[in-house]
Order: C-alpha cells, then sequence, then structure tokens
C-alpha cells in the first residue's frame, strides 16, 4: 500500500511538472524570440551623466577627438530618450530636452571643432545648465549636474599623451 501512494505522489509531481512546462512553453515568445531589454529613464540619464563627466575630462585636457565622440554619444542618448520615453509621469520629456538641451549641445560641438579650451568651458557650463533646467522644469530640482570634480574612471586616460 505504501508502494502505491508514494508511486501516486510520484506520479502527479510528474504531471504537475509536464503541465508547469507546457504553460511555460505556452507563454514564452514565438519562434525563439526574446522580449527586447527597454532601459527606463534613470538608465538613459546615468548614461548620459558619465558621458557629461567623460567630456568634461577629455575637453578640459583638449582631448578633442575623445570629447567629440563623447558629445555625439551623449546626443545619441538623449535622441533615444526623445524617441523612447516622450512623456514620462505626465512630463514631455522630449520636448523639454529639445527645446533645453539642442542648442547647448551645439555650442559644444562647435567649441569641439574649434579647438577651442576657453570656448569649450563655457559651452560646457551652459550644457550643464541646460541639464539643471531640465530637472528644474521636470520637477526634480533635487538632481543637480556640475563639472566632475574628480573622475569615476580611473582605468581611462584623458590625456593620452602625458602619462
Amino acid at each position: 500500500m505504501k508502494r502505491i501512494v508514494i508511486a501516486s505522489l510520484f506520479g502527479l509531481v510528474a504531471l504537475a511538472a509536464a503541465l508547469q512546462t507546457d504553460v511555460a512553453a505556452e507563454q514564452a515568445p514565438a519562434s525563439g524570440a526574446k522580449a527586447g531589454y527597454a532601459p527606463g529613464l534613470g538608465e538613459f540619464m546615468l548614461a548620459t551623466q558619465t558621458r557629461h563627466a567623460k567630456l568634461w575630462f577629455a575637453g578640459n585636457v583638449q582631448n578633442w577627438d575623445l570629447a567629440d565622440y563623447e558629445i555625439d554619444e551623449l546626443k545619441e542618448g538623449l535622441e533615444d530618450v526623445v524617441k523612447h520615453i516622450p512623456v514620462f509621469k505626465d512630463i514631455p520629456i522630449g520636448k523639454m530636452i529639445e527645446s533645453i538641451m539642442d542648442s547647448p549641445i551645439e555650442n559644444v560641438e562647435k567649441a569641439i571643432k574649434a579647438k577651442d579650451r576657453a570656448k569649450f568651458v563655457a559651452a560646457y557650463d551652459k550644457l550643464t545648465e541646460g541639464c539643471n533646467s531640465c530637472h528644474q522644469s521636470a520637477s526634480r530640482p533635487f538632481i543637480v549636474i556640475q563639472r566632475p570634480a574628480t573622475s569615476a574612471f580611473p582605468n581611462q586616460n584623458f590625456n593620452p599623451g602625458r602619462k
């Protein structure tokens, strides 16, 4: 009798496992397709903050190639926000970015192309003001961006001509 109960229990467990597998297979995306990852606004802004810092370190030491790369990456990241998260909690993030950030980004690009450190510093500071203005407008005044004082990237040499 004990063997019949144990065998029945094993049978029920096997049946439950088989049913669970069938349900999981039905819920999985068809033809091996995977659900895509969609970063949230916080992930986009963290990447933007990283690019903002690296932009400063590159431009400050006049590494114009790296500065050009970083402003382009920063710009692309903000374009992704406009495209993927145009509205966040009823705040028109996409329109705010376009109206507040496009001009400061263009001025940074011009300073980089001119290879003019003084113009770069002034344009970078205006870009930073734009970030903070956007945060204020989005009811996030507690997010305050500034020039980085020290690098969070000890494994990157921003001035490879000098060791």
